[in-house]
Parts: C-alpha cells; structure tokens; sequence
C-alpha cells in the first residue's frame, strides 16, 4: 500500500456480532441457573444438581447434531437454544418428578423398582409431547424464499434439543437421580416435598376456589377470552409493533442528503464536506 494512503477502521460489524453473541451465550447460562436454582427450591437438591447435568448435556448433543447438519454457532443458533432451553428440561423435570414422588410411596417395592416404574408410567406422555412439539416447529425448515436459510436454523436446532432431551430423560436423568439420591430415598428420609412444597401448596389454594363451583370456572374461561381478545387486539391497532427482525442498536448514523436534481458533483462534495464539518464537534463521534 502507498505510503500517502491511510487506511481507518469506521465500522467493525466483526465486534458488534461478538458482543451479540456474548449477550446471548450469558441469557444461556443465566436460563440454565434459573431453572437449577427452581428446581432446587421445589424439588430438592439431588434433583437440581441432576438437571444441572442434564442441560449442558443436551446442549452438547444438540450443537453436536447441528454440527453435522452444517449449521454454524451464530446468533439465531443461539437463540434456538435460549428458546428450547426452557422446553428441554421438561421430559427431566417430568422423570425426576415422578421418580420422587414413587419414592415417597409407601409399599414393598424397592427404590429402584420405584424408579423404573416412575419412569415407565410418564413414557408414553413424555413421547406424545416431545413429538407435538418437534411437529410445530419442524415445518419452519421448509420455509423457502430468503428467509429459508435465516430460519432453518431455529426448527432444526429445537427439534434436535427435544429429541435428545427425551432420550437424556429416559436414560441419563433416573440413573444420575438413583446416584446422587437413591441411597437417601431407601433409608426412608423424606424430600421435604410430600405435600407438593411452596409451589403445590400455593396453586391449590388458587385451584380450590376455582374449581369449587361450575360458575367460577365458567367465569374464568370467560375472563381468559376476553383478555386474549384484548391482547390481538393490540396488534390490530398497532399499539404493538410487529417487525421480522429487532430493532438493532448498532452505534452509528447514517444521514441521507437530498439536494436538488443536476448538482455537480462538487458542489454535493461542498455539501457532505459542511455537514461533516458540523458533525466533527459532538463528543461522541469517532469517526466520519
């Protein structure tokens, strides 16, 4: 390159997509925490640290299984799995649950009798509801056109966590549980949940009145479509705007000069010249 000849960075898109992607990397674990730490208060201990495993597992196999399906770790794979994250440790959530609840059963079979027919027993719902979601979401890959390529990644990514996440449940998830808290459930000792913990306690108080009489139920339906109407309704008014794509916080601006038609070429100069002039002052700016 000349030596009269500078060459200035004014836009590093290459640092804005790693922040992005940061941004993203840290909801994911913050996701993950979240639902550890729930689990924890409801269930238990054991059982939390058992979904702690499970997750990254899953994740593993499903950026495993992207991998092979040639898709890359970008912004919308990542967004796949903050989506699906939620989604993915229900079948755990599922097994564990019933494997504890099994647990506190008082009879003659022993703990890991109790474990497998825990695991058996929620089978067949885990699978129907692993694949209804694996249907909704599977169509979005033969999105043509453009968008095609951007979206793909979002079913194949999701279906992928929730096929695993079911084969995790069934086989990873009872043997971690019957590990880490197998010895406590065959001493006896109680979870600490018998009665379905904070959480249990407090939807029964709400279900109760509900579900007490015919009029109240009617009434919440009632209620709930209403307020369903009133949410569509929002996007009939544009109160709530609906974009393909964010809006993006990207730290410049573009200003477009409309000057009027047949101006030479080095008067519009003049012009662009004058208003970078302006521009140079503000405290912000790095760069024209």
């Amino acid at each position: 390159m000349p030596e009269d000849i500078a060459v200035e960075v004014t836009r590093d898109y290459g640092e804005t997509a790693n922040e992005k992607a940061d941004e993203l990397l840290f909801h994911l674990a913050l996701a993950t925490v979240s639902i550890v730490v729930l689990i924890t208060f409801v269930v238990g201990w054991r059982e939390g640290l058992v979904v702690m495993v499970v997750i990254p597992v899953t994740i593993l196999l499903t950026l495993f299984a992207s991998s092979l399906m040639g898709f890359t770790i970008n912004r919308v794979s990542l967004f796949a799995l903050i989506f699906s994250i939620g989604i993915l440790v229900d079948d755990a959530i599922v097994v564990v649950e019933n494997i504890v609840r099994h647990w506190q059963m008082k009879d003659s079979r022993t703990v890991l009798q109790k474990a497998i027919e825990g695991v058996a027993e929620v089978g067949n719902p885990t699978i129907v509801a692993t694949l209804t979601i694996v249907a909704a979401l599977l169509p979005m890959m033969f999105v043509s056109g453009l968008m095609g390529p951007y979206m793909s990644p979002i079913p194949a990514n999701v279906s992928a966590a929730m096929i695993f996440s079911f084969f995790v449940a069934m086989s990873l998830t009872p043997w971690l549980l019957m590990t880490l808290a197998g010895r406590k459930a065959e001493a006896g000792e109680g979870h600490g949940h018998e009665d379905g913990g904070v959480l249990g306690r407090f939807y029964r108080r709400v279900a109760r009145p509900v579900l007490a009489g015919r009029w109240r139920s009617q009434a919440l339906l009632l209620v709930t479509a209403v307020a369903t109407v009133a949410v569509c309704v929002l996007f009939y008014t544009r109160h709530v705007t609906v974009k393909l794509l964010p809006f993006d916080n990207k730290s410049e601006v573009q200003i477009v000069v409309d000057l009027p038609e047949g101006l030479t070429l080095e008067a519009t100069e003049r012009v662009l010249l004058t208003a970078a002039g302006r521009l140079a002052g503000l405290p912000e700016l790095t760069s024209v």
